[in-house]
């Protein structure tokens, strides 16, 4: 086995128990060259006695510094990165004719596209989001521009082409015909840019990406399940997001509700990932968790368009898949760690609002491993995403608490070592300044050298 570098010092990350968090205060972790965790000693006499396998290159961290896993960003609408952190003033369906469809028809232009999605990506490694789930836009040519520029920066990804046949923007929507060959279109490109690797292993997957149900007429979501099915590939979509997007979805289909009809259409697989989920019903839950699929919660964005908040705590508890997500532009942060807090947030609201107590609240440890190995889970990559463990792909950050991005001190440590307090200030206080270095299949993709 070739050996790429092994790191020495402190560890943080998820285990694949529900909410359950590792902290290692002096380790070892060798990664191979290929990119994938070989070797993790957790204790100091273990690193010790690991440290005689001849690696090219140890880091050894600093006492303020500590190695997690990379997020994973279950939802963003890469184009409209375009207007991030403005549009917050109108309900869903109003949103997306006045800002979101004349974003995403600007994408037309795949010079353009290429500009804006550079930036996105660049932004989210920057903020330590090793993988993110891509919407992109009805454009084939865009989209595989969005496929080449995540390979080219080293984020790991899952795009879609959004799918849409009615009821979209002022010139922009498409013919069924249309939106079904450039799907599958796009689904092989992502193939034949890394033939070699399976679908568990590259770099970056396609998937089929019907917007939602009101822009998808029933030809149309047939023949989407047909191609999931065919390429065994992912699915993305929204479901049962807010009042107005299922009084639309009662309008054309009386009676049905989102759950029912993507099921029906074969679009709820072990690769599935639905947005928001904050209206499911508890047997909609059930059908999902049934067929393996997964939820993205984006609650920044909830508080916005939504009409309520996705119960994290209960739905994880009945077995439901759940990662959190940005949801760029709906959600205004392109960090995970603000999902991070205001999933704490959101908790505290759900919790009120049923007269609960504790049991229902988030905290940040729940969210950090929501955003971690909760991801994996929902993109159904558990096995080789989302912790530290041998066997699985070394895509992780370093951090580093000392950078200025909050203030520290000694007197108020309460536990027997700092590595907790360091987590929780990060995932409450931290940027993107604390994030020095990325990788991604053991691939450096961000290197900061000093403190900016």
């Amino acid at each position: 086995m070739t050996v790429s570098f092994a790191i020495r010092g402190r560890f943080v990350h998820a285990l694949p128990a529900l909410g359950e968090i590792e902290y290692i205060e002096d380790g070892l972790l060798i990664v191979q060259a290929n990119g994938y965790v070989l070797a993790f000693a957790k204790t100091t006499e273990a690193a010790d006695a690991l440290s005689v396998w001849p690696c090219p290159e140890t880091i050894q961290l600093g006492p303020d510094e500590f190695v997690c896993p990379g997020f994973i960003d279950t939802h963003v609408h890469a184009p409209q990165y375009q207007y991030t952190g403005t549009a917050t003033d109108l309900p869903l369906m109003e949103w997306l004719q006045e800002y979101t469809f004349p974003a995403e028809r600007r994408m037309e232009d795949a010079a353009f596209a290429r500009t804006v999605y550079s930036k996105l990506v660049r932004r989210l490694l920057d903020n330590g989001t090793t993988t993110s789930v891509y919407y992109a836009s009805i454009h084939l040519e865009a989209t595989k521009v969005l496929v080449d520029v995540c390979r080219e920066l080293g984020q790991r990804a899952i795009v879609g082409k959004v799918a849409m046949d009615q009821h979209g923007g002022e010139g922009y929507v498409e013919t069924t015909a249309d939106a079904l060959r450039d799907t599958e279109a796009l689904v092989e490109y992502c193939v034949k840019c890394e033939p070699a690797a399976s679908s568990q292993t590259r770099l970056v997957n396609g998937s089929v990406c019907p917007r939602f149900i009101p822009t998808c007429s029933t030809p149309l979501l047939k023949g989407l399940g047909a191609i999931a099915e065919k390429h065994r590939c992912w699915v993305q979509s929204h479901i049962a997001e807010s009042p107005d997007e299922m009084a639309f979805v009662d309008a054309l289909h009386p009676g049905r509700r989102d759950a029912e009809i993507f099921d029906a259409h074969k679009l709820l697989t072990s690769r599935t990932v639905m947005a928001h989920g904050v209206h499911l019903r508890p047997e909609e839950v059930g059908m999902l968790v049934t067929r393996g699929s997964g939820v993205a919660c984006c609650p920044l964005s909830n508080f916005f368009f939504a009409g309520g908040e996705l119960p994290l705590k209960q739905v994880q508890a009945a077995g439901l898949r759940v990662g959190l997500g940005t949801d760029v532009a709906g959600g205004y942060s392109p960090s995970m760690l603000s999902s991070c807090r205001t999933a704490t947030l959101a908790s505290k609201v759900v919790a009120r609002a049923a007269g609960g107590g504790a049991d229902a609240d988030v905290d940040y440890r729940r969210a950090f491993w929501t955003a971690t190995m909760g991801g994996a889970r929902a993109i159904g990559l558990e096995e080789h995403l989302g912790c530290l463990e041998v066997g699985r792909q070394f895509d992780a950050i370093l951090v580093d608490v000392s950078c200025g991005a909050f203030d520290r001190f000694a007197e108020a440590v309460r536990t027997p070592t700092r590595l907790p307090v360091d987590l929780e200030q990060f995932i409450n206080l931290g940027d993107d300044r604390n994030v020095r270095r990325v990788w991604v299949r053991g691939r450096e993709c961000v290197r900061k050298d000093s403190h900016e």
